[in-house]
């Protein structure tokens, strides 16, 4: 979604230095420590769709927030701003013919309390006179999230029995959302079957394999208190309050996703929802669920998500999907900032600000080892041109050996023998992606990749047939990546035996191709040339297929 780039000052925990927040993807993750202005932030985001004044009543040190945008000078509104039918004046010629040499120039803009839009600068010398139409022209600029409607549940949430109520009214804690329930079911005006189909249906989607249940009711006590019972085959009938949390965190994320769009005769594409601290009492599992269903329906519906977390497991799902980024929220000498999260180091800071241990590992569903970061981007290429529904952080997470590679240039058996094999008998859903090496295809595999196969099975490790991973990269592949990016012409021999660095030098003025200082980078540019047939290299496609269904085992599909 088109943001303009954001800063905001003297607000809760932003100083007056400010701190910068741009750009929005279909799912918005914020992560940071306690108190480190996760919550700010989903407050500045209510106040771009609901325009609520009382954002501004938070001030800092006596002084009122600011939220100035930084916003690129388009065509289509220099022409509303400067007419075309004036001249003269210090501006001189045609105003409009002088409002067009500023188009992509950076212009400053202020939203106050009364939603009104404040011209403060461009970052080009302009004339007095044309003042007047820069402010013009900042009342013409979309505004943020216009038209959007704002909906939020906070970290502190419940589903309690409640009195009968004729409003339904849905509190950010969950209050108000037994009695929503208790109308939609009980009041002719409702279709019952939202509830007691819809909402039973996708609640049991995130709640398999660990509870099923097989109808949702209402039932009113004799003190005229109404309550939402479940019932299955082997328990009957539940009262919801005797339920774990987990299971009302999950009922009140459907309530907003699922129910309230229904009753509001509203578009889900026309929300922006902000849900906090969702594995709050969620089983690691469970909590990847919820997480996935939340990705699946962000997608089909076109809506806009703010999650706040504290959970690895979240940062594993979606750090590699397009449709999502993460923010990381942390102070730098006292001071907050936000930054966005783009890089392997970065989310290690993350990782660190978490608490993240290695006995995390358990509650994945199976988990790839691979030499380094590059064979993750190949394998996840290889992986969804055969089954584009498998995601990895969801089906599948991917680690590498030791976690000490450094710039990808080598690789210490010794922290396989130390490190790798311990960690492997964690997590007995392990499968291991290990380069052959060696400088002939006979050549005798070396004692640590010979023990990881007798402790995992053939089945679960996969030596390459070619020296290393690169191999199996096709001839075309290559050549197109080099032609299209680097417009070198060549008859390229992926030869299955030598390092992809050294055929790739092989080639005349490719001296500024480095693959081996930049695996990673040139891995990410290389995949969009790859294809399906691309995979009937060497034993590519077998083993493929094989770890596509060992996937798919881990995960009982």
């Amino acid at each position: 979604m088109k943001f303009d780039k954001l800063e905001i000052k003297n607000f809760k925990c932003f100083d007056e230095d400010g701190c910068v927040f741009e750009n929005l993807k279909p799912i918005n993750i914020i992560i940071g420590k306690n108190n480190s202005g996760k919550s700010s932030l989903i407050e500045l985001i209510k106040f771009l769709t609901t325009k609520d004044k009382s954002f501004f009543e938070n001030k800092r040190n006596g002084k009122t927030p600011q939220i100035i945008f930084e916003h690129h000078i388009r065509k289509d509104l220099i022409n509303q701003a400067f007419p075309a039918n004036t001249s003269g004046g210090d501006i001189g010629g045609n105003h409009n013919h002088y409002g067009l040499a500023f188009e992509n120039s950076i212009l400053k803009y202020e939203i106050n309390e009364n939603n009104l839009k404040i011209f403060l600068s461009v970052d080009k010398e302009f004339k007095a006179g044309a003042r007047e139409y820069f402010k013009h022209y900042c009342n013409l600029i979309p505004s943020p999230l216009e038209n959007k409607i704002f909906s939020h549940l906070s970290a502190e949430r419940d589903i309690l029995p409640e009195p009968q109520n004729s409003a339904i009214n849905l509190n950010t804690t969950g209050i108000g959302a037994t009695n929503l329930i208790q109308q939609i079911i009980n009041r002719d005006i409702f279709d019952s079957d939202l509830i007691e189909k819809k909402l039973l249906n996708e609640l049991n989607i995130i709640l398999n394999p660990d509870i099923y249940f097989s109808r949702i009711l209402i039932q009113q006590n004799d003190q005229n208190i109404w309550e939402i019972y479940f019932e299955n085959n082997e328990d009957g009938r539940i009262p919801l309050s005797k339920m774990g949390s987990g299971v009302k965190t999950v009922l009140l994320v459907l309530i907003l996703l699922i129910v309230k769009p229904i009753i509001d005769n509203r578009n889900v594409s026309d929300y922006v929802f902000a849900l906090e601290e969702l594995e709050n009492n969620l089983h690691p599992s469970m909590q990847r669920r919820l997480y996935y269903y939340l990705f699946d329906f962000s997608k089909k519906n076109n809506c806009i998500l703010f999650l706040t977390t504290h959970s690895n497991i979240v940062i594993d799902l979606y750090n590699s999907l397009e449709t999502t980024q993460i923010f990381h929220i942390n102070k730098i000498e006292g001071k907050t900032k936000i930054s966005s999260i783009l890089k392997q180091i970065d989310f290690k800071k993350i990782l660190d600000d978490l608490d993240v241990r290695a006995s995390d590992i358990l509650q994945s569903n199976g988990i790839i080892w691979v030499e380094g970061p590059s064979d993750r981007t190949y394998l996840n290429k290889w992986l969804s041109l055969l089954d584009n529904s498998l995601v990895e952080g969801y089906h599948y997470s991917i680690m590498f050996y030791g976690g000490r590679l450094l710039s990808n240039l080598s690789f210490d058996y010794d922290l396989i023998n130390d490190e790798l094999i311990p960690l492997l008998k964690l997590n007995t859903n392990s499968f291991v992606v290990m380069d052959r090496d060696g400088k002939t295809i006979s050549q005798k595999l070396n004692d640590t990749k010979l023990r990881i196969q007798s402790e995992l099975g053939n089945n679960n490790v996969w030596v390459t047939k070619g020296r290393e991973i690169e191999n199996y990269l096709s001839n075309n592949s290559i050549k197109e990546w080099i032609d299209k990016n680097y417009k070198i012409k060549s008859n390229f021999e992926n030869e299955i035996n030598t390092k992809l660095e050294e055929s790739i030098s092989s080639i005349a003025n490719s001296e500024k191709i480095k693959y081996n200082l930049n695996k990673n980078k040139y891995a990410s540019e290389i995949i969009q040339f790859i294809k399906k047939e691309d995979l009937n290299i060497l034993d590519l496609n077998s083993n493929i297929s094989n770890l596509v269904e060992t996937i798919k085992k881990w995960n009982k599909i």
